[in-house]
């Protein structure tokens, strides 16, 4: 009898450890799932921080492209901005030498017609002057052909 209890109790030790072996096999195939879950998981978080991080790298590139245009728009609006007060000062330059020569020009104008008057007067008194010459030379020549014909 001791060794149909042996026996037994052998039996019931190897159902016990095919138990505790499927039951370990059971928990290992498990956690192997949850491994591999895990590592794709993982996998999935690296390839979602090398995009973040290739984003992060554009997105920077971009903003220093930004900056710089930015920098370079903010002299130009500067340099704009000079040559305009320049302009702006020799446009009023101009405008004032405007002014003066067109005050010059009233000035002239007036001047010349006034030379015009004094012309105009001046050739009507030369032609006065003139019209008494030529009587008087008509006068002269009449009086000489007069002496000449008494003197004959």
């Amino acid at each position: 009898m001791i060794s149909r209890v042996l026996i037994l109790i052998n039996a019931i030790g190897c159902v016990a450890l095919i138990a505790l072996v499927v039951l370990l096999w059971g928990k290992e195939r498990f956690l192997l799932a949850t491994l591999d879950t895990a590592r794709a998981e993982l996998a999935a978080a690296n390839h979602k921080a090398t995009e973040q991080e290739r984003q992060r790298t554009a997105l920077e590139s971009d903003i220093a492209l930004l900056k710089e245009s930015l920098a370079s728009t903010q002299k130009s609006a500067e340099t704009a901005a000079r040559e305009l007060g320049e302009k702006a000062t020799q446009v009023t330059a101009l405008d004032t030498e405007l002014k003066a020569a067109r005050e010059q020009i009233t000035t002239w104008e007036a001047a010349i017609k006034a030379r015009d008057e004094r012309i105009a007067t001046l050739t009507n008194e030369l032609l006065a002057t003139r019209k008494r010459l030529d009587e008087a030379v008509a006068r002269l020549k009449t009086a000489a052909k007069a002496r000449e014909s008494e003197n004959r």
